[in-house]
């Protein structure tokens, strides 16, 4: 199964859990739904949260570096965190990690996005 869940950290920054196998069956469609519902603006802040996620398609990045750069395009700022394993592995192969940042922490992902644009792009 595949699961997303919004909700709001405590500096105010939009958090995405994913969870589950985001494949281009199910979980493309589900997460093109999920990341339908986020609007950009300036203020816009969003920490996409891959902690429980155990596998990603090509396509499904696709998707989470288009939703990020509508994001950046209206001034506001997108990061990804807890990627690991094989999304992690996918998302170096595809050159994710030099246009994306990926902290380790949401923590530190959301910590990034309240100080500026500028650090939540590194690493």
């Amino acid at each position: 199964p595949v699961g997303f869940t919004f909700r709001t950290s405590e500096g105010g920054v939009t958090v995405l859990d994913l969870d589950g196998e985001l494949d281009r069956h199910v979980g493309v469609r589900d997460l093109h739904n999920a990341v339908a519902k986020v609007k950009p603006t300036a203020s816009t802040r969003l920490v996409m949260n891959f902690k429980t996620v155990t596998y990603i398609c090509s396509e499904a990045v696709g998707m989470v570096c288009l939703l990020a750069e509508e994001i950046r395009k209206a001034g506001g700022s997108a990061a990804c965190c807890a990627v690991a394993g094989l999304p992690r592995d996918v998302f170096e192969i595809l050159g994710v990690t030099k246009i994306l940042a990926l902290h380790e922490t949401e923590a530190e992902a959301c910590s990034a996005l309240l100080r500026g644009p500028a650090d939540a792009k590194k690493k």
